[in-house]
């Protein structure tokens, strides 16, 4: 495409947080969604018209009929994304960026990694929190060395949000179905998978985990677990429905501990502290940065444009994506089984 045209978008599924990712593009002078999907379509027509669209459809397929578009946004359930990957991939569109989880398993994993390689597709997982200014200065600090290697990755999400399910399946949200990839596991527990693996910069080998499941819904609403690194480093991560709310994540390395105290969904400034100690053991150092308020999504779609453009690779790979389904399917796996389980080694 021409590097100074309009970047024209679609999204698939009108749910809420598709009104994020609309937000994201109405900031961008060089990004528009053009178009809407949804099961319901008098649900996409009215997104369209409320986000200035030119057009809503009831199908993934009549949308791209009907509409010459750069890439697809993909805003639905997770167990539904394999399938709209290989629809959306079939009718010819090469840029997708598809909501976390990427997928709910790791044969899925597998499948869309070969379908994106069979088509010469740039498919991205929306991992926002990557992109956002405390994660990027947390790589630069780690990549200076001054704090020495990293020991151990700490990533947690917990809020308190008991459940009383009442009613049939159909009446649920999604994150209250399993058949959905409902749960912390396929949710919450994304971005404590992708920290650990992102800065333990190791495949992970083996995990173990505990937990337990809502008794009514059936889904995993609290994992606590262990993953042991290829290089000995180690990753813990703690994700609870069940317990007060924390969104943090510690990094352990030799010479001093990054702490960023909310990680996943900053709203606001927010402050990495930086500890280590003097040779006395009782001397305990602080340093701080302050990262100023950002939008991370629309640092997000900055960057998924420029993949569409051509000019750059994306910030979150896809093979980090398949890596992450892989061992959150061995976390569950592990969870079930009450045993340790080994990651399946990723040959790609």
């Amino acid at each position: 495409m021409q590097s100074d045209s309009t970047i024209r978008l679609g999204i698939v599924g009108c749910g809420e947080h598709s009104h994020v990712h609309a937000a994201a593009a109405s900031s961008l002078s060089d990004v528009k969604i053009v178009c809407a999907c949804d099961v319901d379509a008098d649900k996409a027509s009215a997104w369209a018209a409320q986000h200035g669209a030119e057009s809503g459809h009831g199908s993934i397929e009549a949308m791209l009929r009907q509409q010459d578009l750069d890439g697809v946004i993909l805003c639905t359930w997770p167990n539904q994304h394999a399938e709209q990957i290989r629809v959306c991939l079939s009718n010819g569109i090469r840029n997708i960026l598809c909501e976390k989880a990427l997928v709910t398993s790791a044969a899925d994993a597998r499948l869309v990694w070969g379908l994106a390689q069979q088509h010469g597709a740039s498919l991205v997982e929306a991992s926002m929190h990557r992109h956002h200014p405390a994660i990027r200065k947390l790589e630069r600090i780690l990549a200076s060395g001054d704090i020495g290697p990293v020991d151990c990755v700490r990533a947690a999400f917990h809020n308190y949000e008991p459940q009383a399910v009442v009613g049939s399946a159909a009446t649920l949200c999604w994150r209250h179905r399993a058949d959905c990839g409902g749960g912390v596991p396929y949710d919450w527990m994304h971005y404590l998978v992708d920290a650990c693996n992102h800065f333990n910069a190791s495949a992970p080998r083996r995990v173990f985990a505990s937990g337990s499941r809502d008794s009514q819904s059936d889904v995993i609403y609290r994992i606590y677990g262990m993953i042991e690194y290829e290089s000995g480093r180690v990753g813990i991560i703690e994700n609870s429905k069940l317990a007060n709310f924390s969104n943090a994540l510690q990094i352990t390395c030799a010479h001093g501990i990054l702490h960023l105290p909310i990680a996943w969904a900053i709203q606001g400034e927010v402050t990495i502290t930086q500890t280590h100690r003097k040779p006395d053991w009782d001397f305990i150092l602080e340093d701080t940065y302050k990262i100023a308020k950002t939008n991370a999504y629309t640092l997000q779609l900055e960057d998924f444009c420029r993949v569409v453009r051509g000019t750059a690779s994306p910030l979150v790979p896809l093979h980090d994506s398949v890596v992450n389904a892989m061992t959150t399917e061995a976390l569950v796996a592990s969870l079930t089984q009450g045993r340790a389980v080994e990651v399946e080694p990723i040959d790609l």
